[in-house]
């Protein structure tokens, strides 16, 4: 811990923010051979993993990877079905996911990690660190649900979404439709929208049904397994977010016994991508807090 916090410590002092450089696609194969691709950037000591919320890809985080500290070294995947991963036809529950993450890491090497999650990549993320809590070194969850809290079970709406994707104009007018949500709409533009939009028709439709489904079903995972995470854990909440809410933030700190809330004021559901400087800078600072 004390080795990964120096490495923080050095970068913040020499003031490397948007020292990174730009970010590099590339590939692997998990053991299972599913392929996944990600992205790269920085050569630190500090090993960070992204996970992207749903309908998404790695590129939601493309504002904000070149403002982290010099020294971390950064990986932002698609998930399986996602992006430019591998989109096979099984393997979208949570469970199945958070392996996805182990097996990510294991392919690259990494025994621990920081782990950075969005709305449902948070939720990925956290069946990852109840299942292996050894593995993270610290763990951000920003804007997604409290994974202790019974799942809502699928609503006539809900379901009518699932059965609504099909064909490419299908898809883009439901992502028409859903996106300017995960803005707030002081700082959203049609630009961001289109962006967001193109990203999503990247995705498989059994991906997007699927995980949107165990979005609702996931069974709670046992307070005493959430319990037993102990790493430093940093739940980014924002004022104006209609999905990951306060009282989400308040249930998983609860839950996590070293957890810890920050607010980004004036923000929707996309802080990494709204306010880069300052969501960036709020991770930072949080590990080099408790990093150290």
């Amino acid at each position: 811990m004390k080795r990964f916090g120096k490495f923080l410590i050095l970068a913040l002092a020499a003031g490397c923010w948007g020292m990174l450089p730009s970010a590099q696609g590339a590939e692997i194969r998990l053991a299972s051979g599913v392929r996944l691709h990600y992205e790269t950037s920085g050569a630190g000591g500090v090993p960070v993993v992204l996970v992207h919320g749903y309908g998404m890809s790695s590129a939601v985080w493309e504002k904000v990877l070149p403002l982290f500290p010099a020294d971390c070294r950064l990986f932002a995947l698609d998930l399986r079905g996602f992006g430019r991963s591998e989109k096979p036809e099984t393997g979208y529950g949570c469970p199945e996911l958070a392996d996805d993450i182990g097996a990510f890491m294991d392919a690259l090497g990494l025994s621990r990690a920081v782990l950075v999650g969005h709305s449902f990549g948070g939720l990925v993320l956290q069946h990852f660190a109840a299942r292996h809590p050894e593995r993270v070194l610290a763990l951000v969850l920003a804007n997604t649900f409290a994974a202790t809290a019974p799942p809502k079970g699928l609503s006539s709406a809900v379901e009518q979404r699932i059965q609504g994707y099909g064909s490419a104009e299908a898809n883009r007018r439901l992502f028409s439709a859903v996106i300017p949500r995960y803005f707030d709409a002081a700082h959203v533009t049609p630009k961001d929208i289109d962006r967001f939009v193109e990203v999503g028709l990247q995705a498989s439709n059994t991906a997007l049904r699927e995980t949107l489904r165990a979005n609702y079903i996931t069974p709670a995972i046992p307070v005493p397994r959430h319990e037993a995470v102990r790493a430093p854990v940093l739940i980014v909440v924002t004022t104006h977010d209609p999905f990951g809410t306060f009282d989400q933030a308040v249930a998983m700190s609860d839950a996590l016994p070293n957890s810890s809330i920050e607010v980004i004021a004036r923000c929707g559901h996309s802080p990494m991508w709204e306010k880069p400087s300052e969501f960036a800078e709020t991770v930072a600072a949080f590990l080099k807090r408790e990093l150290r």
